[in-house]
């Protein structure tokens, strides 16, 4: 598959071409055969050393990959008139014996923490990488977190989340509009307090039910205004496979928050609050959303709009996803924890390719296949599929074309499924890159096309 790197491999600054070419050769490699390890994905023992040692070159810094993709990411977004930067961390749990790993939440083992800024548009489909911080967890600090309310904001790992809001202000400067959106880990108080850029909103699920000036709670207010919208979701049951539509109503409202008892210093802050609930259920027994927005939310039409923004958030859950189980990042044997982190930031990369291909089929379905398919590709793809000689003369739709790729993977696509997923997809272009090998084997004149 033709991979797209031209705007990373150009604010890449590493010091040499060469590394920079290895780089997107890796990315390319990666993209085309997921699941499999290095010695796998390579053509030879020297591009397995290659591999290596790009990894393990201290002259390739970190901070000199993710500035490239940033920078990429950046150029993506300002061709929008909205962007979504989507918040989370993720667990990376590495079996790695290098030493300096540190330990993951809920005893999952060792490994490395991961914060990532993933940048979509305002139909969901992925923009770029904008920033990933990647840290260790000491030891020796284990078991310290009762004693994190004495601590002052800078000194948490909560922190995290308010560095990012900057980070993206400074990236989205000359953007028309921003919104971080996140879930319930960034309900911080100091998030909402701390000053924006005129362009940036927030739009993070609560789970604080914190208090107003008025003495209620947030949600005691919110629950208590009119329904302002109503919406239905279908529901479906894993074991019979039924279809439930269920209505949901949406109440807003604007309160004035008290700062919390341990942070006395930190100034009432104005919110605005979406209480999104299951008709005639309560929080015990129904779906329900409590989101806080710094966005104004006068009309149905504005409160319809940040519940869809919000329900993009998954996409961040998608990419991590897609990071650890498509692209295998934690089976990875690196030897030093520098070489680990640089390989995060690579495979991240990767990940995010995989993830906008098959977003780009969904909203963009009639777009050509070649814009990220070969026309040899797409010609093996179909007589894979159809097994018949005569190939489609008319140039094939890209909807079309994943649709055959996800079948490649193992998608049965009857008429009642839903459209191909990624797990499907990445192991339909690992069948595809084994078929195209055999074809430049045996077309010895045709040049290599499995990099873009």
């Amino acid at each position: 598959m033709k991979v797209n790197l031209q705007e990373e491999y150009r604010h890449l600054k590493l010091g040499d071409a060469r590394r920079g070419k290895r780089f997107v050769k890796l990315v390319s490699q990666l993209v085309n055969n997921p699941e499999r390890n290095i010695c796998n994905r390579c053509y030879s023992w020297p591009d397995i050393k290659g591999t290596y040692r790009f990894f393990s070159n201290k002259n390739i810094k970190e901070s000199a990959l993710m500035e490239g993709i940033s920078q990429a990411t950046r150029e993506r977004c300002l061709q929008q008139e909205l962007v979504l930067c989507l918040q989370d961390t993720t667990n990376i749990a590495f079996d790695s014996s290098a030493e300096g790993l540190g330990y993951l939440d809920h005893g999952k083992g060792t490994g490395v923490m991961s914060h990532n800024i993933l940048a979509v548009d305002s139909q969901g489909c992925p923009l770029g990488i904008l920033d990933q911080a990647i840290w260790t967890r000491e030891p020796a600090k284990k078991g310290k977190a009762k004693n994190r309310k004495q601590r002052v904001i800078t000194e948490k790992e909560s922190n995290r989340w308010l560095q990012g809001l900057m980070h993206s202000e400074k990236m989205l400067s000359d953007c028309k509009k921003m919104v971080t959106i996140a879930d319930r880990e960034a309900d911080i108080y100091e998030l909402f307090a701390m000053p924006r850029a005129a362009n940036s909103e927030l739009l993070i699920r609560a789970v604080h039910d914190r208090k107003t000036l008025l003495g209620n709670t947030i949600w005691e207010e919110i629950a208590q205004q009119k329904i302002i919208a109503s919406f239905d979701i279908e529901m479906g049951d894993a074991r019979t496979g039924e279809i439930t539509i269920v209505k949901m109503h949406i109440r807003t409202g604007m309160v004035l928050l008290s700062p919390p008892k341990t942070k006395p210093h930190l100034p009432a802050i104005i919110v605005n609050g979406l209480l999104v609930r299951q008709e005639d259920a309560t929080a015990q027994n129904g779906l329900e959303w409590r989101l806080i927005s710094s966005a104004s939310i006068e009309t149905e039409q504005k409160a319809m709009q940040l519940v869809k923004w919000y329900s993009y958030r998954w996409r961040i859950e998608r990419f991590h996803y897609i990071l650890k189980s498509g692209c295998k990042l934690e089976q990875l044997q690196l030897r030093t924890l520098s070489a680990l982190r640089k390989a995060v930031i690579t495979y991240s990369l990767s990940a995010f390719k995989l993830m906008k291909l098959l977003y780009e089929s969904r909203i963009d379905p009639q777009q050509p296949a070649t814009n990220y398919l070969s026309e040899q590709e797409c010609q093996a793809i179909y007589i894979y599929n159809y097994q018949t000689k005569l190939v489609a003369n008319a140039t094939l739709p890209l909807s079309k074309v994943i649709w055959m790729i996800a079948r490649m993977g193992g998608y049965i696509g009857r008429n009642n499924d839903g459209p191909p997923g990624i797990k499907t997809l990445w192991r339909g272009l690992q069948n595809l890159h084994s078929i195209m090998q055999v074809y430049h084997i045996s077309s010895p004149s045709y040049p290599h096309f499995g990099f873009g």
